[in-house]
């Protein structure tokens, strides 16, 4: 009986750490820091820099977890100046994903002359599932954007919206 449990803990033990480096490997493929390079409009017009401005940094914790900023500022020409600013944590598995925002910071989009920085605490969550193909690291958000990763580019898109081009810097 004992040989039996000895056996069975043995092989947990393999199995959790095979999933193990295997998530530690899946988050070796967006880990850094990511700089946007430009925005297509669906409008097909593109925005580059100083019309634009992002940065994305992941930051692994375990293999299962990582730290996730956002920030991305607008600068149109003749407009004003708008912002987002997100603080994250996403737990990945082998084919899933959950992003728990726990900070949004918003300028120029929902916000008015009365409030102009727009800031929601509370914590909201997201799922979506993953996939991995070769070097290509692809995330399928539920609210319809789809980020895939492959080298030290980073392509995000937004079902009927824009599509960002994303360079990793570290």
């Amino acid at each position: 009986m004992r040989r039996i449990l000895l056996a069975i803990a043995i092989c947990g033990l393999a199995l959790s750490l095979g999933c193990s480096d295997r998530l530690a490997s899946m988050q070796d493929l967006v880990k850094g820091t990511w700089a946007l390079q430009s925005r297509r409009l669906p409008d097909g017009k593109v925005l580059a820099p100083p019309h634009i401005f992002g940065a994305l940094q992941w930051s692994p914790v375990d293999s299962r977890t990582a730290h996730v900023t956002l920030d991305v500022l607008l600068r149109p020409e003749g407009g004003e100046s708008l912002f987002d600013h997100s603080a994250s944590t996403c737990e990945i598995s082998t084919s899933a994903i959950t992003r728990k925002r726990h900070m949004f910071i918003r300028r120029g989009y929902k916000s008015s002359s009365q409030e102009p920085i727009v800031y929601y605490n509370k914590e909201r969550s997201f799922k979506g599932k993953v996939s991995v193909e070769g070097d290509r690291f692809t995330i399928s958000h539920e609210e319809g954007e789809i980020q895939a990763f492959q080298g030290d580019t980073m392509t995000t898109s937004i079902s009927g919206g824009f599509v960002d081009t994303w360079k990793r810097i570290r």
